[in-house]
């Protein structure tokens, strides 16, 4: 009867046994096919553990039956390893939290929600396991974050001093876990899993003390050090305190419509089972590429294992000659009588029937050099990085422009592109989870520090049900080559070509010395925000003014898209306020101090023209007329202004700037004589 029974369904002691069993054929399973033999061979060799272990790793070693090999390790993995995590992560990825809905509430949900992504990121160093899970995918082929509610941190909220229990008000938890570490069906051809089993360590003391019902079983239990070996655990302490705590997470379904958490250290210790007490699995994996077919990751360092061991040997070789053959040997024939007489001033006279001759045996074949050649050039080729973007171009292939270093580095970011979606999707999961929990388990009020608006920090309270409408997070990681040196010059020269009179040639050298472009993209960003932030209240009908500083024709341009709506133009208010903004901007452009327009990269407009009078009527004498309709006949006319001829029309007065800008200095444009 049991055997129909799901082993997930089962009593704890009798599923902690099967999920034992499963871990133990998990591991058979991995070792028989050779796979995490790989994984420890890539861990050793992104260290420089060659020839070697680890605490000798760095040394040129010796080997061979007299010791007349030397051995010398020239770790090229490790250097593209870690050009593949800083292209990945060198940017902080920016969450932003969706609502459900775009009523006001769901918008200020969604404000507090960005808020306190960031102060996870910020302040709970979020990001720090995520760029581990990164760096274990590159190595490893896989890396996890377990996120999990701690209720027994933050600040004491209620207490049972009968009892002697005290109830935290808890916050979230981050763990990183190896691909040693995470056992799930190998049978299954993708990540969806219905259950994982997740390895940790504790100190068994601690866990004595806090299960003081299992004190005794624990502290029996075998320790880290005397456990089979497949783990990360290279430096091995014989007296290790730490002990395996197994959880068992398995989603909600139809056999487990509540899900299962198994928290247990041997068949016979169970410290927690209960309902899952999630969304979903808490377990999130990042793989730069996967193993068709199978659920486990595929990294490109294992196609660098065999051309790495092939430079170490060719490197040994080199080197083993050089030490035995550096020191000079002569070759004299037998019976040459060879005599060697010492004179002062260290010279030398030697006498003999025969003329020693020097053994050349130091040289090694220019083929292996050329061998050595291909087989870096191979590891680049293989792995996406160049030597751009290692910072060695070849010398032969004249790539000297910013254009030129900033295509080709491009190629290497594009052939990043699938360890960059997964670091993505990583970061977007991580950022669900978070508001998930929140919502379920932050009950008391809370207080979390976030940045506001103009980047100013401050404290809000909050409880899960201020973030209820919350229901995914989209992540914004930016241009990636706008994140090398290479592609920085390369907008910084476009820039200048297009508008070489708004950046200076002290802001390309900076860029050019540092690899920043923030000083060069400050101005224009603000503009395009504050251009932003006018239409968001144009949008909703509300005046804006305008300055006569500002880039007249970019702000024209940019707000007459929001009558591209029909709605708006069908919303006389609406419409209105965005009508007279354009009008007002035209205005300053028209009758604005050329000074001004001249300082900010603007042309002055011509001033509007007067309308012409009506034509006269056919057989009707029209007598001259001033400006109030009078006939002029008989009347002493003034003279023109100087420079103004008769029949021009006259100069309008210009406009009065608003405060603060009212009390600049306005001139009339004077008309070209002629």
């Amino acid at each position: 009867m049991s055997k129909n029974i799901y082993f997930a369904a089962k009593d704890s002691k009798e599923t902690a046994n099967i999920l034992l069993e499963k871990a133990t054929d998990w591991r058979n399973t991995l070792t028989t096919n050779g796979y995490l033999e790989k994984l420890k061979t890539c861990w050793a060799a992104y260290h420089g553990a060659y020839f070697s272990d680890m605490g000798s790793g760095h040394t040129i070693s010796f080997g061979g039956e007299q010791g007349e090999l030397a051995q010398l390790p020239v770790n090229h993995i490790r250097n593209l390893a870690q050009h593949m995590y800083v292209m990945t992560t060198s940017s902080r990825p920016s969450m932003e939290a969706r609502a459900a809905n775009t009523d006001y509430k769901s918008t200020a949900q969604v404000t507090l929600a960005n808020g306190l992504l960031d102060y996870y990121m910020r302040e709970k160093r979020l990001e720090r396991y995520i760029n581990k899970a990164v760096e274990l995918s590159i190595v490893l082929g896989a890396g996890y974050v377990k996120v999990e509610w701690d209720a027994t941190t933050g600040k004491v909220i209620e207490e049972d001093e009968e009892a002697g229990e005290k109830i935290y008000e808890g916050d979230i938890k981050f763990t990183n876990i190896s691909p040693f570490d995470v056992v799930f069906d190998v049978n299954r051809e993708d990540n969806n899993h219905d259950w994982v089993l997740v390895r940790t360590y504790k100190n068994k003391f601690d866990l004595a003390a806090k299960y003081p019902e299992f004190g005794d079983e624990i502290r029996e239990l075998t320790t880290k050090d005397a456990k089979e070996r497949y783990s990360l655990q290279i430096f091995r302490k014989v007296d290790s305190d730490q002990v395996e705590v197994w959880t068992m997470y398995h989603r909600k379904t139809e056999s487990m419509p509540e899900g299962r958490e198994l928290v247990f250290l041997t068949d016979k210790i169970t410290l927690h089972d209960q309902a899952l007490p999630y969304r979903r699995i808490p377990v999130f994996r990042m793989v730069p590429n996967e193993i068709l077919g199978t659920a486990f990751g595929y990294s490109n360092l294992f196609d660098l294992l065999p051309l790495q061991e092939g430079i170490n040997h060719l490197y040994s070789s080199i080197m083993s000659n050089n030490i035995a053959f550096s020191t000079q040997n002569l070759f004299v024939k037998s019976g040459s009588n060879i005599d060697i007489t010492n004179l002062g001033g260290g010279l030398n006279i030697i006498q003999g029937t025969e003329k020693p001759e020097p053994l050349n045996l130091l040289n090694t074949s220019q083929e292996t050099f050329n061998f050595l050649s291909i087989l870096e050039g191979k590891m680049e080729q293989l792995s996406g990085i160049n030597g751009v973007t290692r910072g060695t171009p070849d010398p032969a292939s004249n790539l000297r422009s910013g254009t030129s270093l900033a295509l080709v580095q491009s190629m290497a970011i594009q052939f990043q592109s699938g360890l960059q979606n997964q670091y993505v999707q990583l970061v977007e999961d991580l950022g669900v989870a978070i508001l998930e929990i929140l919502q379920d388990y932050a009950t008391a009020p809370r207080v979390a520090s976030i940045i506001g608006v103009n980047n100013k920090q401050y404290l809000v309270a909050f409880k899960g049900s201020d973030i209820a409408d919350i229901n995914r997070v989209i992540v914004d990681v930016g241009n990636p080559l706008a994140r090398t040196t290479a592609g920085r010059v390369q907008m910084a020269e476009q820039l200048m070509q297009m508008k070489p009179e708004e950046f200076s040639i002290q802001q390309y050298a900076q860029v050019i010395n540092t690899g920043r472009i923030d000083g060069m993209l400050e101005s224009p960003i603000d503009q395009s925000n504050l251009i932003q932030q006018e239409n968001e209240r144009l949008t909703a009908g509300t005046p804006v003014k305008a300055l006569i500083i500002d880039d007249h024709k970019e702000h024209i341009l940019r707000h007459r898209t929001i009558l591209n709506d029909i709605d708006i133009r069908m919303d006389d208010e609406r419409a209105k306020a965005t009508y007279d903004h354009i009008l007002e901007h035209i205005g300053f452009a028209r009758s604005a101090d050329p000074a001004v327009l001249t300082m900010t990269n603007q042309q002055p407009l011509a001033p509007a023209p007067v309308p012409a009078p009506p034509a006269p009527e056919a057989g009707v004498n029209n007598p001259p007329q001033n400006s109030e309709g009078q006939s002029t006949i008989g009347q002493v006319l003034e003279p023109l202004p100087q420079g103004q001829e008769e029949g021009m029309p006259g100069i309008p007065k210009p406009a009065t700037p608003p405060a603060p800008f009212n009390e600049l200095p306005t001139t009339t444009v004077p008309v070209p004589e002629g």
